[in-house]
């Protein structure tokens, strides 16, 4: 892990700009500082660093003038220009940010108003060419890595290598969690040997090396994903509906792992109510504390329509039509359509190439995939009877269900979110099958039984009926009663205990006192 950390840190510390979508949200991250907690950034500039967006200009040689202008008032002030019109250039469609970045000194920082055609400036680092950046907020998406950036600003600098800390202290913190959730589910030995062979294939995932070393969103909705399905396994509702709201306030997909979290749980004898009441209102209570800056300072309608209702429609549109290649979620899988996150110029090939790109790995993937299909009888005989599986594919198809939403602006990175739970299920899937030869004979046996069941009710000598029953459980006993005994936890059915703690009796607190069946 340390290795790992030190390679990410290498690697972008080399990349003095924006990293891809890290012009979004990096620039949200400095505009909410400066707007809604009134801080300004500092960093490693030698002075203060500062971008003057300048008026609209009504020409490609009218702009060159004015930044000509404003190059020499910079430096009448002891400043310099840092990025001009090459940084800034001129389109004529008029989609560029027209502004250039100045370092002057901190006493002449309020000189920077007088720029000659100045509109406003922004303390921190220069600003991408992107129109109106100054004034982005980006509140399509929840707030709360903009906050943990916008934190290593004010508290380190405003300078690109120290704006992916968090992605590469997220990427970590993954790899940690991988291997302790596998010792969780096979034990201290085998679990242990299984964690660091997941942990292994992850940090080779390109995917995930790619994301856990760049400013965006993605790696933390991945942190958390897989932090509601480690609490999951440990047992622990609260921390499964913390790790959820989380998730949630990185980026919306954050609450997808919602739905298999609240299955598991409500196939545990966890109280129902106490679980709806969990997985559903806590993450709305922690977005709505993350939110409470935006909602003094405009107002609860405005943060609604912009941060709620326009997200919601945001998300569920075609967001372009052109631009970086799109990836569906099936194109994921087996690596059609990557995402280029970075581009570095190879001197001997003469051509700029990809050296950061979300492309994961195609045969472990589809590797998964045919095991998953393949094991599908047998789910409930895995070491973790199938939490890990309803994690990940629960996850993955809820990319295809807002795609048929409407949600088609999709891209590859987004995979990031489900790539250490595929690694996670692929090793205990492959532990099973190779644990005992057997197995592989059992799972094909199982299809076989499916196979003649289905022939046989096709011909109609079978009946199939579902069955729906309901028991009535005994109320749970305040702590300290006697025969008093805790709720079955999905990590206890993860380690295949199926059995419910013996009360002081020697009965299960959960036996049946009246049971009703009705069938269909």
């Amino acid at each position: 892990m340390i290795a790992f950390a030190y390679y990410e840190y290498s690697y972008e510390s080399h990349i003095i700009d924006y990293i891809s979508d890290e012009c979004w949200y990096v620039s949200a991250a400095r505009n909410i500082l400066r707007v809604y907690f009134g801080l300004t950034p500092h960093g490693p500039w030698g002075g203060v660093m500062a971008t003057v967006e300048l008026e609209n200009p009504p020409s490609s040689s009218t702009y060159d003038e004015w930044v000509n202008q404003a190059t020499r008032y910079v430096e009448s002030i002891g400043g310099k220009v840092v990025k001009g019109n090459d940084y800034y250039a001129f389109k004529d469609d008029g989609n560029f940010l027209p502004a250039v970045c100045v370092v002057v000194p901190p006493q002449n920082v309020s000189l920077l108003k007088s720029v000659p055609h100045s509109v406003k400036y922004a303390i921190g680092y220069c600003y991408p060419n992107a129109r109106g950046i100054l004034d982005y907020m980006n509140f399509e998406h929840p707030p709360l890595v903009k906050y943990l950036i916008g934190l290593v600003m004010i508290t380190i600098g405003d300078y690109p290598p120290y704006w992916r800390i968090p992605s590469i202290i997220a990427g970590c913190l993954i790899l940690v969690m991988m291997f302790l959730a596998l010792r969780r589910i096979c034990g201290e030995v085998v679990g242990a040997a299984l964690g660091l062979v997941a942990m292994i294939l992850t940090v080779f995932d390109i995917t995930f090396r790619s994301l856990s070393m760049v400013a965006m969103l993605d790696i933390f909705v991945a942190l958390f994903t897989y932090m509601t399905y480690y609490m999951t396994v440990r047992g622990t509702l609260g921390g499964s509906a913390v790790a959820l709201g989380l998730g949630f306030v990185s980026k919306f997909s954050g609450a997808f792992p919602g739905l298999p979290a609240l299955i598991a749980w409500l196939k545990s004898k966890e109280r129902p109510a106490r679980t709806l009441l969990y997985l559903i209102y806590v993450p709305v209570i922690i977005l709505l504390v993350l939110s409470v800056p935006f909602i003094i300072h405009d107002g609860f309608m405005q943060w609604w329509e912009s941060s709620i209702t326009g997200a919601i429609r945001w998300h569920l549109s075609v967001k372009t039509t052109g631009g970086p290649p799109q990836a569906m979620p099936w194109d994921w899988i087996i690596g059609r359509n990557p995402f280029p996150l970075h581009y570095v110029w190879n001197a001997k090939t003469g051509r700029w190439v990809a050296d950061l790109i979300a492309r994961g790995n195609p045969i472990l993937y589809m590797a998964l995939v045919a095991l998953s299909v393949y094991i599908i009888p047998k789910i409930k005989e895995l070491p973790d009877r199938g939490l890990t599986y309803g994690f990940t594919w629960g996850t993955f198809f809820m990319y295809v269900l807002i795609w048929f939403l409407g949600s088609k602006t999709q891209y590859s990175f987004y995979s990031v979110q489900v790539v250490p739970l595929f690694y996670t299920l692929l090793v205990l899937e492959v532990y099973y099958l190779l644990n005992k030869p057997k197995n592989v004979v059992e799972v094909a046996k199982g299809w076989k039984d499916w196979i003649l069941i289905a022939w046989d009710w096709l011909a109609g000598y079978v009946e199939i009926k579902i069955s729906v029953t309901v028991r009535r459980v005994k109320p749970e006993k305040k702590e300290g009663e006697k025969g008093e005994e805790g709720v079955q936890s999905p990590e206890r059915v993860a380690n295949g205990d199926a059995q419910g703690t013996q009360g002081s009796e020697g009965k299960e607190e959960s036996g049946l006192n009246e049971e009703s069946v009705a069938e269909s």
